[in-house]
């Protein structure tokens, strides 16, 4: 029966973090866990068993879980859900003790202690940042210091700003470095709130210390980073030195992060970590809000490999990379849009040379990438002296494949694929000369050949005695190969051969149809039957396995100290190795881009750029990448034109499911894939450098947070209006449904107004309000267009066209008969709304006779004129106008413009 500590409910932890017990062959879960486990990992309740232990009043739910279980769930809580993870052991001295510790725990911005079991036989595709947020009140003025953690990269990353109330700058930087998790500092109050929903808005797990922590002395934060920095050859190896020191904000976050993570208690660390500070201004502002619109990143749970992850997301269409590497840059890229022109058309131009190099581009991708592995995942074993021969050897297969890959480069004309990709990785393909050659001097390659990773028997004298005693044995082996293909009728080497795979050490292997020779022997015993085989030994074989397998355990430990000895001179190439392994991930996602171009069902093609300020967004055939992807769709492309002061904002009516929301997303997506140095899915492009792409798209609630449709609808458009600049792309779809016709439209036409003439950026709004589209009457900047459809009695065709003027209505009850509405609840919804549209065109009728009525009357007493002479009052009019006119008051020409038309 199991056994867990009386006081196991009174823990306190969070709700996202589960704690599992390791009971030596399989762990358990319990409490409100069990359930929760149960749920994720067997997809039942019905698993989850009571137990009722001494000392708890009531009764104690619990789960059982496999070790395959247990690793595949931790994989699974820690990089898919964002929940913490902690392990106990009992360290007690029989499996009844009651004395539970806390061995192992884990965030998704801390997986150190689970890297081993996470990370084995899978790079790291996704990144694991953790960053620390200090606020400090100066005056009014709010000054964020951040700290950002990279332990993949072995990177620490500062900065500090002021922000507004809403956090706006805050938002732009968490979508910048996209972190898992984010410290902050507690006790709780009005703006720790407001930063914890905005995190969690962004999917960020909160971790709260104390106050007091974030009160670190400099010296004592400089003393860490002493040990953990590393300083070129003839640099002062002092953090004091350094510009990013002076952010004393941002220092102390970065201070309590290096303690979160316990960086200084491992000596694996010391030395190897960069500083730098984080220049918020060469990327394109992104919030939440214009992530979720633009579709960028897949929901939790796709595989990669999977159809529907290619066309759910922009980085599906993107994401074509082969290495882990790939994979976290092209994810970095696409959070990080570029405002540079020059690096822009820099990577335009490696892609293009890829695109135009079908042989190179195949070759890479399809035979060269692949075979790379993830080479900061080796570099970490590296540092924490865990790596082994088999490891070494994998770094050395990537220097014998990259002069492979240069050959290939070097056939490209093109200088920025030179001077960015191919020299540079020839430099540090220099740097690496030794390592090679170090290698190939220790590891025996012929070994290797069969699966054993063993130093050179030449190395050592004792090597050299167990390695005659295993190539004795060996020859044994092959001498009794050669009696068993007698006694079997075989040829020995052909028909019958002697294998060797770790599972089974040395064994027989004949083909399956040769099988039935030795079922029926009871000289032989088979171990399995697989494709390549039957595999089988007799006793003979057996005993000279161990003899093989006693003589290389003794090789081994004998080795053990020159292997140690190879993993600290390789430590030596940490530097070039993290070089090579950036320029190798580069190139994937060139290569990628470059496959995204041309596998798409429509070529994509290299936009021309221009620089900010230009005013140019020229987007001919668009097309949505992700939604031509999908099986059964052919894509209506259409163009969008923009010019500063001739066209900068596009009202989009139309009916529903009409097309509306796809074309304003086509438009954000182009944009944001030409930032990044993509091709983008139109005939032709051209645009200019922004520097926001800011979005509201969708109708969701926020229930967790308490914020209805509205509400998030609000925030998310206030943040719009108040990071705008002339500079910046907005996409509005559906603004103000939330709440009364009225008032929804008055909200909406309000925003479009302000952005069209305050901020003046370039704006697509797509809304069912009509009444806005007479806002292109009064600001010749703003033109509206509808997408297409047929209506008659008989049918409904949405035809997804963008067309000039204005739609005369939603037709929203042809969508509904579209979806299969019953018949009678549809007759009834067209016989309601005709009596509404009645009703209300008689109240217009009546509502303007009525005031008219009342205005001649009001003139007629102030003007003395005859309020039934039609002549007199149309005189009188016309001198009024006339003397407004001619006055050219500001205030008459901003009130009543249609007096000047």
């Amino acid at each position: 029966m199991l056994y867990l500590c009386c006081q196991f409910l009174q823990f306190q932890k969070s709700s996202t973090t589960v704690r599992f017990f390791d009971r030596s062959d399989y762990y358990s879960c319990h409490g409100p866990d069990a359930e929760f486990v149960a749920k994720c990992v067997f997809k039942s309740i019905n698993v989850v068993k009571i137990m009722a232990p001494a000392g708890l009043e009531d009764e104690l739910p619990y789960v059982v879980l496999s070790k395959n279980n247990f690793e595949s769930f931790i994989r699974d809580l820690l990089l898919v859900r964002n929940y913490r993870a902690e392990v106990y052991t009992n360290k007690g001295p029989t499996k009844t003790s009651n004395d539970w510790q806390l061995e192992f725990k884990g965030s998704p911005g801390n997986l150190t202690q689970f890297e081993d079991l996470l990370f084995a036989n899978n790079g790291m595709v996704a990144g694991s940042a953790l960053i620390a947020l200090h606020v400090k009140l100066l005056g009014k003025q709010k000054i964020i210091g951040i700290a950002c953690v990279e332990n993949n990269e072995r990177l620490f990353s500062v900065s500090e700003f002021v922000d507004d109330d809403f956090y706006s700058e805050l938002e732009a930087v968490i979508v910048i470095l996209g972190p898992k998790e984010c410290i902050l500092p507690s006790p709780r109050d009005a703006d720790y709130d407001r930063i914890k929903t905005l995190l969690e808005r962004n999917n960020v797990v909160v971790t709260s210390k104390k106050k007091q922590e974030f009160s670190l002395e400099k010296n004592e934060v400089i003393s860490d980073l002493n040990k953990l920095l590393h300083f070129a050859e003839g640099q002062q190896e002092s953090a004091n030195t350094m510009p990013e020191t002076s952010k004393t904000t941002a220092l102390a976050a970065l201070g309590v992060a290096i303690r979160y993570l316990e960086l200084t208690n491992d000596s694996a660390n010391h030395g190897h970590y960069e500083l730098k500070l984080l220049n918020l201004h060469r990327f394109v502002h992104l919030d939440a809000a214009a992530v979720s619109a633009l579709n960028l990143f897949p929901k939790p749970g796709l595989a990669m490999n999977s159809a529907a992850f290619k066309w759910h997301s922009v980085l599906g269409v993107l994401d074509r990379c082969r290495t882990p590497q790939g994979h976290r840059l092209v994810n970095q890229w696409l959070k990080q849009p570029l405002r540079s022109i020059d690096i822009i058309k820099d990577r335009q131009d490696i892609v293009e040379s890829l695109v135009d190099s079908t042989n190179v581009r195949s070759e890479l991708h399809d035979v060269h990438l692949k075979r790379i592995p993830d080479i900061l995942i080796l570099i970490k074993k590296l540092l924490r002296k865990k790596a082994s021969l088999q490891d070494i050897y994998r770094l050395y297969q990537v220097v014998l494949r990259i002069p492979i890959v240069l050959r290939l480069l070097e056939s490209i004309e093109n200088t920025a694929m030179r001077s960015i990709v191919l020299d540079p990785m020839k430099d540090t393909l220099g740097d690496l000369k030794m390592f090679k050659s170090m290698v190939e001097q220790i590891l025996d390659l012929t070994a290797i050949e069969r699966g054993e990773y063993l130093v050179k028997p030449t190395f050592d004298d004792q090597l050299k005695e167990f390695k005659q005693e295993m190539d004795e044995v060996e020859s044994k082996m092959k001498r009794l190969l050669t009696k068993v293909a007698d006694d079997l009728g075989l040829d020995a080497g052909s028909s019958i051969k002697l294998d060797f795979v770790g599972h089974h050490g040395f064994h027989f292997r004949i083909s399956l149809k040769d099988e039935t020779l030795i079922r029926k022997s009871t000289k032989f015993r088979v171990l399995d039957a697989v494709k390549g085989g039957a595999r089988f030994t007799n006793d003979k074989l057996t005993d000279l396995n161990g003899d093989f397998a006693s003589a290389k355990e003794s090789y081994e430990a004998q080795q053990k100290s020159i292997v140690d000895e190879v993993i600290r001179i390789a430590i030596g190439y940490v530097e070039p190795w993290t070089m090579l392994n950036n320029q190798i991930a580069q190139l994937d996602c060139f290569v990628s881009f470059a496959i995204a171009a041309v596998s798409a069902p429509e070529p994509y093609v290299r936009p021309k750029i221009f620089a900010m300020g230009e005013g140019r967004l020229k987007l001919t055939q668009l097309r949505h990448p992700c939604l031509e992807l999908q099986e059964d769709v052919s894509f209506i492309a259409n163009d969008a034109v923009f010019e500063k002061n001739k066209t900068t904002m596009y009202i989009i009516t139309g009916p529903n499911m009409g097309g509306k929301s796809t074309f304003i997303r086509s438009v954000g997506v182009a944009v944001l894939m030409a930032h990044v140095g993509a091709f983008v899915p139109c005939a032709e492009a051209e645009i200019s450098i922004v520097d926001s792409i800011l979005g509201r798209v969708g109708a969701d609630d926020n229930l967790s947070k308490g914020l209805s449709t509205f509400m998030v609808e609000m925030v998310e458009t206030a943040g719009i209006v108040r990071t705008a600049t002339e500079n910046s792309l907005v996409i509005i779809d559906e603004l103000g449904r939330g709440t009364s016709t009225y008032e929804g439209c008055g909200i909406a036409w309000s925003i479009a107004e302000y952005l069209a003439k305050q901020t003046k950026c370039f704006s697509l709004f797509a809304t069912h309000f009509h009444e806005i589209t007479e806002m292109t009457e009064q600001v010749k900047t703003v033109k509206s267009c509808h997408m297409d459809a047929i209506a008659d009695k008989d049918g409904f065709t949405l035809l997804y066209q963008v067309k000039e003027g204005v739609m005369p209505k939603s037709f929203g009850i042809k969508v509904a008969k579209l979806a299969n509405f019953p018949t009678a609840v549809v007759e009834l919804a067209q016989k309601l709304y005709d009596d509404c549209e009645d009703h209300y065109s008689q109240m217009q009728i009546e509502n303007d006779q009525e005031g008219i009525k009342v205005f001649l009357e009001s003139l007629a007493k102030i003007s003395g004129v005859d309020a039934e002479n039609e002549k007199s009052i149309g005189d009188m009019l016309g001198d009024i106008r006339l003397s407004v006119v001619s006055s050219n008051s500001a205030y008459f020409r901003r009130t009543f413009p249609q007096l000047y038309v």
